[in-house]
């Protein structure tokens, strides 16, 4: 009988810092392992599960809420759900987190639940950090918690800031997790080989950071000034228009919007385009084809503090092809 364990590894990190990008690199470049992915959302409307190229690797979406407070009930049940699947055998699993959780209770799930625990096992945590946006979010709870819980730090977009800065942000990594590795990088490129297959958690580590964590229930505060909005337009989406309300949304709005993300349906354009926005800096990528047989749907989620809904939505509504170009007031 095999009773080798399946390797876990939590991918954590603040909004925007590069979480799916790396997900999708994991999964592209496997070794041919079958990975089980469990992808958590803020907010009820979900999107990340169609940024990510899982092909047939399977996948699970949490969306209704962060993983930190659906621990014991959603990601237990996810992951249970995988393991049990017949037509499938698992080599790994990889849980990307909400960038708004906090990863304690999401590695207490896995050291407290007994069926969990004679299946699967932790290889390591993964945080990752926007070295281009970190001072925005220097004294978030939530971010210093995730870079101290790490046993791995990707120090992503590395190519945004000059070469001091970059030195002045390690030094303060290292202030908060003395032990964990730090790699540089871009674009969330790094090998699997440097993530995947490599024994890195620590319970003693672990247990020095949080002393009571296999012995009571975690105790989490959200910051409720964040919330999330998903609108939704069956036309298509003029590409000049939504660049132009983007750059004038996220220059007006830079410290409120923190975080968009979509899937957008262009005028003209067979191709879904992936759009991401952290803070003034925004980006818009082709991706898969849109299939024959589906009704194209653009969706855009803002996750961000004091969010003007009816504002975002006539804004984003008006980036249609089929209306007068008006605008952003």
């Amino acid at each position: 009988m095999n009773t080798k364990k399946i390797p876990v590894t939590v991918i954590s990190g603040f909004l925007g810092a590069g979480k799916t990008t790396l997900v999708n690199r994991l999964l592209a470049h496997n070794a041919g392992d079958t990975i089980g992915v469990i992808v958590n959302e803020f907010g009820e409307v979900g999107i990340d599960g169609e940024l990510i190229v899982a092909d047939d690797n399977p996948m699970i979406e949490i969306r209704n809420g962060c993983v930190c407070c659906t621990v014991r009930t959603d990601l237990v049940a996810g992951v249970k759900t995988l393991l049990a699947r017949e037509d499938i055998k698992l080599d790994r699993l990889i849980i990307e987190t909400s960038g708004l959780a906090d990863p304690a209770p999401v590695l207490q799930t896995f050291l407290a639940d007994a069926d969990l625990l004679t299946q699967v096992e932790l290889e390591a945590v993964v945080t990752l950090v926007d070295a281009a946006n970190f001072r925005h979010y220097l004294n978030n709870a939530i971010a210093t918690e995730q870079i101290a819980f790490a046993d791995l730090i990707v120090l992503n977009k590395v190519d945004l800031i000059a070469v001091w800065q970059l030195q002045v942000l390690e030094t303060y990594l290292r202030l908060l997790n003395p032990v964990a590795t730090i790699i540089r990088t871009n674009n969330a490129s790094v090998a699997s080989g440097e993530l995947l297959g490599v024994q890195r958690f620590s319970l003693p580590n672990l247990l020095a950071i949080e002393p009571g964590m296999l012995e009571e229930e975690h105790d989490h505060e959200h910051d409720d000034s964040i919330t999330s909005l998903s609108i939704e337009s069956t036309l298509p989406i003029d590409a000049g228009r939504f660049s132009r309300w983007t750059t004038q949304l996220t220059a007006q709005f830079s410290l409120d919007i923190l975080r968009m993300k979509g899937v957008l349906d262009f005028h003209g354009e067979a191709r879904q385009f992936y759009f991401h926005s952290v803070y003034m800096l925004t980006e818009a990528k082709p991706g898969k084809r849109w299939p024959n047989d589906v009704l194209r749907v653009s969706r855009l989620v803002v996750i961000g503090r004091n969010l003007d809904i009816d504002t975002l939505q006539k804004g984003f509504l008006s980036c249609a092809h089929s209306i007068s170009n008006q605008a952003f007031a």
